[in-house]
């Protein structure tokens, strides 16, 4: 019951990420967006988020992620990753 419940999490977590901002047409699209996401089936979150066919290559100084198809879940991915590579404010 742990997992699951961190799983669950995870997926909610995921969902709340996803910042709304923008104009208003933006600003919609992103808000059905997170509540689709938060309110996904795990399975479907995680085959349609997680289980992205990736290639990562390793150099000397960094790591590059290279993803060998496009699904609709990756610019949710690209979307959340806007949200992490901002830096937070207090």
């Amino acid at each position: 019951m742990f997992f699951a419940s961190l799983a669950w999490t995870l997926k909610l977590w995921s969902g709340m990420m996803i910042r709304v901002k923008g104009n208003e047409s933006q600003k919609r699209v992103r808000r059905e967006t997170r509540l689709r996401i938060m309110k996904m089936e795990f399975w479907t979150f995680m085959n349609s988020l997680m289980l992205i066919p990736a290639q990562v290559i390793r150099t000397a100084r960094q790591r590059v992620f290279r993803l060998l198809t496009h699904r609709p879940g990756v610019d949710l991915l690209w979307t959340m990753h806007d949200r992490v590579s901002m830096p937070l404010k207090y």
